[in-house]
């Protein structure tokens, strides 16, 4: 304890801190350093004259408000250390193959989200077409008098079943098709189409509108010439009249708002970079491997290597067979199956309803 009051007494009355440390490490206190010359600093604690003759001054002079204000300034506000040039330069270099990594990560990152969405596009396209088909199918069921125009009808609408659940499943959407097919078959012409009050016609809202009320939703019936405002019209501005959200000018953001940063030396930066540069290469190669794995993707087998398959295992292709597999492993619609067999180069047996590599004799 002795040494270390030693040491902070010689810091506040302005010796260096090299000089107090090894004069309080050699156990003198301010009592002995003033009995002491400078010659004996010199020859028994090593000091060199210049630095004996300064701490001789200073003790002689006792304590001065100018040293405690040298202690405290570099104890509060110690100086700070002077990066050397090759440093900086060694790291803007670093910074800027950070950056430049950063950027390649960011570009995998926006190819692998678009990858992604462009997939989904093009099932979901996939998907309406097929529900579209579905709808024209059940209607003509309805319709259809005949009973061997019925199975034919029922056969295409458990392949496109098919389809629209395949569809389905990789697009992980919620309740079943069926939905869908009941929505755009049942609820939209309703939600739709306009049918007159007085002669029942139904009307195209397109080519319906009432030219006498361009301001508002009034449509006009052709056939009997009576101008009526549709239900929907009247409950889309009874909706929009309802003042459903308020705007408080005074209310605080919902999320937090980061502070600005205080400083932004080569260390902040560095970590700031760091950061950045970790999180997004994670969620880039994530992304990039979520995307090779999804079966949306990269799920789906090539048509060749599924006839090649199918041959090699049982020597013929029957449609009845495998045209379900056919749909689930390759994603081709149903309609195509006969085309690809015949563009694979296979022949077709008419008595046996096969698809062989070899000609039938």
């Amino acid at each position: 304890m002795a040494k270390k009051d030693t040491y902070l007494a010689l810091l506040r009355r302005g010796i260096d801190d090299t000089t107090a440390n090894q004069l309080a490490d050699a156990g003198l206190k301010i009592g002995d350093l003033k009995k002491i010359d400078k010659s004996m600093l010199v020859e028994n604690y090593g000091l060199k004259e210049e630095i004996a003759q300064g701490v001789i001054e200073i003790i002689t002079a006792g304590p001065q408000s100018h040293g405690k204000e040298r202690f405290l300034s570099k104890v509060l506000a110690p100086e700070k250390k002077q990066e050397s040039r090759i440093e900086e330069i060694k790291f803007q270099r670093k910074q800027k193959d950070v950056l430049a990594e950063l950027a390649e990560q960011k570009e995998r990152l926006k190819i692998a989200k678009v990858e992604a969405f462009r997939a989904q596009k093009l099932i979901m396209n996939r998907l309406g077409k097929t529900v579209e088909l579905i709808v024209k199918l059940e209607n003509n069921l309805h319709d259809e008098g005949k009973d061997d125009q019925k199975v034919k009808i029922r056969d295409q609408l458990e392949t496109r079943g098919l389809e629209a659940a395949r569809d389905h499943e990789m697009l992980e959407l919620e309740g079943t098709p069926q939905d869908i097919v009941d929505f755009r078959r049942q609820h939209v012409p309703g939600l739709i189409f306009h049918a007159c009050p007085e002669c029942g016609d139904e009307l195209d809202p397109r080519q319906s509108r009432d030219p006498d009320q361009p301001d508002a939703w009034a449509f006009i019936c052709w056939e009997c010439e009576t101008s009526f405002t549709p239900s929907l019209a009247t409950q889309v501005e009874t909706i929009l009249d309802e003042e459903r959200i308020v705007i408080d000018p005074d209310m605080a953001p919902r999320n937090p708002v980061p502070p600005k940063p205080a400083s932004m030396d080569f260390s902040s930066v560095s970590d700031l970079i760091r950061k950045d540069l970790e999180q997004t290469g994670a969620t880039a190669d994530e992304m990039t491997r979520v995307v090779e794995e999804s079966v949306v993707a990269g799920g789906l087998m090539d048509i060749n290597d599924w006839i090649d398959q199918t041959l090699a295992a049982k020597d013929y292709i029957q449609a009845q067979e495998d045209r379900e597999d056919f749909i689930l492993r390759t994603g081709a619609g149903a309609t195509k199956f006969n085309k690809w067999m015949k563009k694979a180069g296979l022949f077709f047996n008419k008595q046996t309803g096969r698809w062989t590599r070899e000609k039938a004799r």
